[in-house]
């Protein structure tokens, strides 16, 4: 699933949500942040840590390389 997003073949929008198991760190972090990811949010809620599909997309692939094994 990640793969598919980060090359482009899912949106944000498109991939599942609450699918990713919760049993390792990384899928955990990764389905918090999409939680907390929208396609234009507000000024005031980037500054409570949202982000816009690009960024959250940015956001994973900086992330995965520690756990790309």
């Amino acid at each position: 699933m990640i793969d598919r997003l980060l090359a482009g073949a899912w949106t944000v929008d498109e991939g599942p949500r609450g699918v990713l198991s919760d049993d390792e760190e990384f899928f955990s972090d990764v389905q918090e942040k999409l939680d907390w990811t929208a396609p234009s949010p507000t000024e005031d809620e980037k500054e409570h840590g949202w982000l816009t599909h690009e960024e959250y997309v940015d956001w994973v692939r900086l992330h995965r390389i520690g756990f790309a094994g």
